[in-house]
């Protein structure tokens, strides 16, 4: 597990820690207004500019998270988690243009602060699909049974393309 890690990805220049879901209702469709009308074309903007229907789904989507990830254990900080991708994403690359990652080894983080889903949570709920959330443990166990390999996991939950995971705290600075 040791070289198994989470990636977030960003726009160069921003604080990779900030979560528009984490303001006031009011605040967030404020800022998304700004960033939408700030980053035309970016995709990974593109979620702002259609807030209306992207933030009840985004909010759905974490509560439904979090909910599922304390029945299996979890102890959560925080109302809405930091999304992050196992691994890398070639495809979410292509969200922020010339952009920024934060990566974290997996075995840094407590294993009741993580949360994992198989593909994108948000995409997941919009198409009435079951959302199966997976503890650090079992995700481990599922990873298993991909003989240990990330590639070969991730190929078998095509087409979502990529193991979502939630962090449900923010970790201090070094």
């Amino acid at each position: 597990m040791n070289s198994l890690y989470i990636t977030h990805y960003y726009v160069k220049g921003t604080d990779p820690w900030k979560n528009i879901m984490l303001l006031p209702e009011e605040a967030a469709f404020q800022k998304a207004a700004e960033l939408a009308s700030a980053h035309k074309g970016m995709t990974s903007y593109g979620r702002f500019a259609d807030f209306i229907n992207y933030y009840p789904l985004r909010k759905a989507a974490d509560k439904l998270l979090r909910e599922q990830f304390i029945c299996l254990g979890g102890k959560p900080q925080l109302e809405h988690p930091y999304s992050f991708v196992l691994g890398e994403s070639d495809y979410l690359k292509t969200w922020f243009d010339e952009g920024d990652s934060l990566r974290i080894p997996l075995d840094e983080i407590p294993d009741e602060l993580i949360s994992f889903t198989p593909g994108d949570s948000c995409a997941i709920l919009s198409r009435n699909d079951p959302l199966e959330v997976l503890t650090k443990q079992m995700f481990i166990e599922r990873l298993h049974a991909f003989d240990d390999s990330p590639d070969s996991l991730i190929r078998s939950i095509a087409p979502y393309g990529y193991v979502e995971a939630q962090l449900w705290y923010r970790p201090a600075a070094e």
